[in-house]
């Protein structure tokens, strides 16, 4: 469904329409960026230039940006009075400085740059990008992961522009994948943020999906599952990407015979989840502290979440206000998510809790004398 959507999208920007750009939210592992690198070859296939970057907490934006917009300019082989005239038109920026004796340079001078004049002159970028796409009937994809690390000030920049990309009719884009906060973060960079977007939930694949997941790569090699395989696999999974390709890969390596029965699949889970463990949860608990795994355990021991800060707080035995730094570290670093609900956190992986109380006893706070 979203890649049709997405084909829609590059399809009117290519007629001289705009429709709204996307910004997929999921948790973690369940397929964003597959979906980002299907989107990628769609428009790659449609004539647009496309730019890919999946963003860590110490990336800056922007600087992709301009790097993106400056090779952009180059492939799309302007020819030299077009490219000096566009050149010319922008020597007034400051903060996005264009220069270079034939072709284009861009280079950011951010330090002495206020968010406003950073702001217009983005856009003023990327309008001569748009046009100059325009007149090649090209395009321009710029492809964000992990959106939800952008810098605050940076975002609201680029959205601002491809705002003013989207007033103009200019052939510019973004597809974004991000953490299910990003429709609240997006929204409070800018107001009108919700009509440039759409906001597609990427979940845990539905029974049908699941069992397609399972069944089709066995059927390739004329190996099947009977019923109550499938049913088993189905109900530990819960229809999560990363639980399935894990079940299906060890399943297979035990299966004697087709079709794979239930007694495989139930062999096959204990070894499935260790090597889940190490692949996707340990590698993340690693990258806490100890006060932050704690703060994580302490979520974990009321189950699923989502978690309120307060309830947790309890859990571990200290106050809110204590652990706030704490709890903002393990969003920092994507650990966590701060759901829509005010107040309450939750775990940005499928079934985190699980490895939680698997990884780790849970300490029971002390309580203090007379009390």
């Amino acid at each position: 469904m979203q890649l049709e959507q997405f084909r829609v999208l590059i399809g009117r920007l290519k007629e001289g329409a705009t429709d709204q750009s996307m910004i997929i939210r999921g948790l973690r592992g369940v397929g964003k960026t597959v979906l980002l690198n299907a989107f990628e070859d769609r428009a790659e296939a449609e004539g647009f230039l496309t730019y890919y970057h999946e963003l860590t907490p110490e990336s800056g934006l922007l600087r992709e940006i301009a790097r993106d917009t400056q090779v952009a300019l180059t492939r799309l082989d302007l020819g030299k009075r077009v490219t000096a005239g566009i050149r010319d038109a922008l020597a007034h920026l400051s903060a996005i400085k264009v220069s270079g004796p034939e072709g284009i340079e861009i280079s950011l001078d951010l330090k002495r740059a206020d968010e406003a004049a950073l702001t217009r002159e983005l856009s003023e970028l990327f309008v001569a990008l748009g046009d100059a796409a325009r007149t090649k009937s090209r395009g321009v994809c710029f492809l964000i992961d992990e959106v939800q690390f952008a810098d605050q000030v940076e975002f609201r920049a680029v959205i601002s522009a491809l705002h003013r990309a989207t007033q103009r009719s200019l052939p510019i884009t973004m597809a974004a994948a991000g953490l299910p906060q990003i429709p609240r973060l997006t929204g409070e960079a800018r107001s009108y943020a919700e009509r440039l977007f759409d906001f597609p939930v990427i979940a845990n694949l539905d029974a049908d999906a699941a069992t397609a997941a399972l069944v089709g790569p066995a059927h390739a090699r004329n190996v099947a599952y009977d019923s109550d395989a499938l049913g088993a696999a189905l109900a530990w999974t819960g229809g999560y990407p990363f639980y399935l390709q894990q079940l299906g890969e060890h399943a297979w390596n035990l299966a004697q015979r087709s079709p794979i029965n239930a007694d495989v699949i139930a062999a096959a889970i204990p070894s499935a989840q260790t090597a889940l463990d190490s692949s996707i949860y340990q590698v993340r608990a690693q990258r806490a502290t100890e006060a932050e795994r704690q703060y994580m355990r302490g979520m974990a021991e009321s189950g699923a979440g989502p978690y309120r800060s307060g309830n947790v707080a309890r859990k571990v035995g200290k106050s809110t206000t204590a652990l706030s730094q704490i709890r903002q570290r393990l969003l920092d670093k994507g650990l966590i998510y701060a759901t829509e609900d005010y107040g309450h956190v939750d775990f940005t992986i499928p079934r985190f809790d699980e490895f939680m109380r698997r990884y780790m006893p849970y300490r029971t706070p002390r309580r203090k004398r007379g009390t």
